[in-house]
């Protein structure tokens, strides 16, 4: 890798606070990480007595291929350029994991690499959260709208992912392609393309991970209906609204729907569907009772 040419941003571009505060926190972050290291972590012997802790920036700017002098100015927080291959340079020579090469790109200024996630551990806490929204439906998914796990009320009012294949617990495919879903979700089409236009704004960031495209290719075979909306191309934000579910048993449930991320992992979704109003309340209680 090329030594990166030394250049300080030229006033007279005043900094603002939050630059001080971001290049401070980048400079904290790399003598914090530097010092946590010693030379053996990085396959570098050690020779003879160290006065100082952890390794020194020379042996950090040895690993990442960059100039000592340029390192030293990072760590002492001035206002000088750094590019994304310098910074994954950085991350491999100071052994950070994902979450963290992701902390020091953002402290950096530059994008952090695509991700591709996999299955997360989800430990009882969420799964509980979960459950404990009744009688309120919820389910918690991957951003390709895998999904992890969901209550008794998701179950009941749309339909029991336990019931499916493993490959087709998927909240988007459970949309499209379940026929107890598109007879009661009023307004399916619609509903659906703003669905396959939310999907394509989250795939946006997660430009590595094949979930998506796994979705995708599924639907587009299976779905005529998905394949023509699909290639609309449409983008879509989430929307706050109200949405109109038509139960065989009990008749119109109304429900808004509310998207969040817990905050310990926020790769994944956490999907509420508030009851919106009294008679929702009561119909949702009644078909929770005869289930």
């Amino acid at each position: 890798m090329p030594i990166p040419t030394i250049t300080l941003n030229d006033a007279p571009r005043p900094a603002s606070a939050g630059d001080h505060a971001r290049r401070g926190a980048l400079a904290e972050f790399l003598r914090r990480r530097r010092e946590s290291l010693q030379p053996e972590d990085i396959g570098i012997p050690r020779r003879g007595r160290r006065r100082v802790k952890g390794l020194r920036r020379h042996e950090v700017a040895d690993a990442a291929a960059v100039s000592v002098t340029w390192y030293t100015w990072l760590e002492q927080g001035r206002d000088i350029h750094a590019t994304p291959q310098v910074i994954e340079a950085l991350a491999r020579a100071l052994r950070l994991d994902d979450s963290e090469h992701s902390y020091l790109c953002r402290l950096a200024g530059v994008a952090p690499k695509p991700l591709v996630l996999g299955r997360p551990y989800v430990g009882e806490s969420l799964i509980t959260l979960v459950d404990s929204l009744l009688p309120n439906p919820a389910q918690l998914m991957l951003p390709a709208t895998d999904l992890i796990t969901w209550n008794s009320a998701y179950a009941c009012l749309f339909v029991d992912p336990s019931t499916l294949a493993a490959q087709d617990r998927n909240a988007l495919w459970i949309q499209v392609m379940c026929p107890e879903v598109r007879d009661r979700l009023l307004n399916w089409e619609a509903e659906t393309q703003l669905a396959a236009g939310q999907f394509r704004a989250e795939a946006a960031k997660y430009p590595g991970d094949p979930h998506f495209g796994r979705v995708i290719d599924k639907l587009t075979h299976d779905s005529d209906i998905f394949r023509d909306i699909w290639n609309r191309h449409e983008v879509q934000g989430f929307v706050d609204d109200v949405k109109a579910v038509n139960h065989p048993e009990v008749g119109v449930v109304r429900v808004r729907l509310i998207k969040l991320r817990p905050l310990d992992h926020p790769q994944l979704l956490l999907m509420v569907h508030m009851l919106a109003d009294e008679e929702s309340r009561m119909r949702m209680a009644q078909l929770l009772h005869l289930s």
